[in-house]
């Protein structure tokens, strides 16, 4: 589900909107809210979130960066991509290292 010009929060937020909110599509969702707060996603639902992210923007999240803390919002998730996008550390780099 690639999305063309979209920034990465409301790519991660239509995620949100179609596989957390499925009926209830017009809650405002705000960048900033706390997603595990809010009920809009659990500890079960931020491994299929994770899983979508490291497929949609092609990193990888080593298990030390599974804490809740790097999953509160839309926003510091956004962020922890830009960081990986930027650092390299995504899925080519880790088949070429082995």
């Amino acid at each position: 589900m690639k999305k063309k010009n979209y920034t990465i929060e409301a790519n991660l937020c239509e995620y949100i909107r179609d596989e957390c909110l499925p009926k209830n599509k017009e809650y405002k969702l705000e960048y900033d809210k706390n997603l595990f707060d809010e009920g809009i996603i659990d500890s079960a639902g931020l491994i299929t979130f994770i899983t979508y992210i490291e497929n949609e923007f092609n990193i990888v999240i080593p298990d030390e960066d599974l804490l809740p803390e790097y999953f509160t919002s839309l926003s510091v998730i956004a962020g922890y991509i830009r960081s990986h996008q930027e650092t390299g550390k995504n899925i080519t780099t880790k088949i070429a290292n082995g």
